[in-house]
């Protein structure tokens, strides 16, 4: 993955980058003999959106995976919010993968799954939060259906935005989110 260089003139010479909220450098993966991803580096700043094009088999589940904590690179380094994922937990903590996989719980609410999610990390006031998200992605008005009963969209939707890490990488095969959705 080739390196953006970064901007010139006067505005950018005066204010600073944001910071890194994703830095990978030379990540390698290897299954036996194949490599799935060879070498990838890149830096990924608080606002900006990172896109992964590819044709199956491509490498690029594997880098998501790779970036959430979930594989351990063959060679290479990831550091999220400045923590090493080699780290392990405290690692994770900081990232969720939203993965085509709804991960959901389809007998659940999506309300109950976000609440889930909340409790999972500790959150003070599971109630609050969950509203909060719902309403964030617009799904609170069937916050109550089962989410075996909600549309792709709107599964995603309540998954993307459970409560949880700051940092959210996802693997969405059939949709780019519009402004609204971000």
């Amino acid at each position: 993955m080739p390196s953006v260089p970064p901007a010139t003139g006067s505005s950018a010479a005066r204010s600073s980058p944001p910071p890194a909220v994703v830095e990978a450098e030379g990540l390698v993966r290897t299954f036996g003999t194949r490599k799935a991803v060879d070498g990838v580096s890149f830096t990924l700043r608080q606002g900006e959106c990172l896109a992964l094009f590819g044709p199956n088999g491509a490498g690029k589940t594997t880098l998501l995976r790779l970036l959430a904590g979930l594989l351990a690179p063959t060679a290479g380094s990831c550091r999220v919010a400045g923590v090493a994922l080699r780290e392990g937990r405290a690692a994770r903590a900081l990232v969720g993968l939203v993965s085509h996989a709804s991960m959901l719980y389809g007998a659940l609410s999506a309300r109950e799954n976000v609440e889930f999610a909340a409790r999972m990390y500790g959150l003070p006031d599971v109630a609050a939060a969950a509203q909060r998200a719902l309403t964030t992605m617009r799904v609170a008005d069937r916050a109550d259906a089962p989410v075996r009963a909600l549309s792709r969209g709107l599964q995603q939707r309540a998954r993307a935005e459970r409560p949880g890490p700051d940092s959210k990488i996802g693997e969405r095969r059939d949709h780019v989110p519009g402004p609204k959705e971000r």
